[in-house]
């Protein structure tokens, strides 16, 4: 406390030496100096201001994205879970089921023949048929595709061909491949 009196004794001593002129110019070029260390202070504050919510904005961002990743993951688990309990369910009787299928769309379902499957699924048995259909308008053969799939168990569309008809184009026929799953015992 004694060093700022002290300090401020000495700065009134020497500006009573200095003429007015000089003093209003010394008075001056001190508030400027005041002024831009105030200005500088401020820029420095301004910017770490700036700096500290650019990075709460990115992390709110990281946020975002993790709470998205984890709403992803929920959600896959949950259809992992749902396809678990529906191959641990009762075998299909893929021939049975597809002929249903086909009746009960008006489908002639007549030439159904076992395949063998390439390849071993880690953990699960594949039962597939392929199945051909005769003279189907498009629209019945994708009822009848949709059909297969939401039935119960694990039943998939393998694959399609379907060849136009020379005598009705209106009409196809179809060659499709059925497969089931069931999770090995």
């Amino acid at each position: 406390m004694d060093f700022l009196r002290k300090l401020r004794a000495d700065v009134a001593a020497w500006m009573a030496k200095l003429a007015p002129r000089e003093r209003v110019l010394v008075t001056v070029a001190a508030l400027g100096v005041a002024l831009f260390a105030i200005w500088l202070v401020s820029l420095s504050i301004s910017r770490g201001i700036s700096a500290r919510e650019a990075r709460i904005e990115d992390k709110t961002k990281v946020l975002s994205q993790v709470g998205k990743l984890a709403e992803g993951y929920r959600r896959r688990q949950a259809e992992r879970q749902a396809i678990e309990s529906r191959l641990k369910g009762p075998p299909v009787q893929l021939l049975s089921h597809i002929s249903q299928a086909g009746t009960a769309l008006g489908i002639e379902v007549t030439d159904l023949r076992p395949t063998t499957t390439q390849g071993d699924l880690e953990g699960l048995r594949e039962e597939a048929v392929e199945v051909s259909i005769a003279r189907v308008d498009l629209g019945r053969l994708a009822r009848l595709m949709q059909s297969l799939e939401r039935g119960p168990g694990v039943v998939k569309v393998r694959r399609v061909r379907v060849t136009t008809r020379t005598d009705d184009p209106a009409l196809v026929d179809a060659t499709v491949v059925v497969s089931t799953y069931q999770l090995k015992a």
